[in-house]
């Protein structure tokens, strides 16, 4: 079942405006075709999307259907939202970044929230999603920039379980500017209900940052059988590399 943004009680979401180095992923290069990866004096976009460049009918005629990701068909809406600068600039599209995201990594991220709380912690806590990707190029469906070139890093995010205390002496000590949303992160851990949802702290390269509650996917039972089978023998913190994960 797939989310939908009233899955998730955002209590905060900010920008902390971050800027990237000259090291930063190649997403001002002249676009491409999506289609056959060419280069091209004309290229016609998407009319749907606006974003996806193609050099000729053929080429957007195959890639609707037969493209990355089962086709451009399944992806136009997220490059509609990230448009061509890779920016996602609505508060409602960046709901739903988060969530397409989140639901990605779901059956992973939930179990390892249930897992650690209760089975090495023990005690109350939030789940960290950090990532060293910009919330845009982790929401797209396929490792595909906007100008039609490969994402050239992994795309993923790192898990950790943090209790507020941790959060204090350890994140906020290394990143000031995380204490500015420390009390809405504290109500969403005294708040969530436990065996039925989480507290979750969403943080991507970009500086933007969310903070809010929501449901346990799978259920609080599945998760308790799968946290044990998956992060038993693993550390506090996991990478999951969304490329690499069946959603199917």
């Amino acid at each position: 079942m797939a989310f939908n943004p009233s899955h998730f009680d955002w209590k905060q979401c900010i920008e902390l405006g971050y800027i990237d180095g000259e090291d930063a992923n190649d997403d001002m290069a002249p676009p491409v075709c999506f289609g056959c990866g060419k280069e091209a004096e004309k290229l016609s976009k998407c009319s749907k999307c606006h974003v996806a460049s193609y050099c000729s009918r053929d080429c957007q005629v195959s890639n609707w259907k037969k493209g990355p990701g089962g086709g451009h068909k399944f992806c136009c809406e997220a490059y509609n939202r990230v448009g061509e600068d890779m920016m996602i600039c609505l508060p409602d599209d960046k709901a739903i970044a988060r969530r397409d995201i989140f639901q990605r990594v779901r059956f992973y991220a939930c179990p390892f929230f249930v897992y650690r709380s209760e089975s090495v912690v023990k005690q109350k806590g939030f789940l960290f999603l950090q990532s060293d990707s910009t919330l845009a190029e982790m929401s797209l469906p396929v490792p595909i920039l906007a100008n039609g070139r490969s994402y050239t890093r992994q795309r993923g995010v790192l898990m950790h379980f943090l209790t507020i205390d941790e959060y204090t002496k350890e994140l906020c000590k290394d990143d000031f500017e995380m204490l500015q949303v420390k009390a809405e992160l504290e109500n969403a851990v005294k708040e969530y209900k436990e065996k039925e949802e989480l507290a979750l702290m969403m943080k991507f390269r970009c500086g933007h940052i969310a903070v809010g509650t929501t449901k346990l996917v799978p259920d609080y039972t599945l998760c308790q059988t799968l946290g044990k089978e998956y992060f038993e023998k693993a550390g506090a913190a996991v990478q999951l590399n969304i490329d690499d994960i069946n959603t199917t």
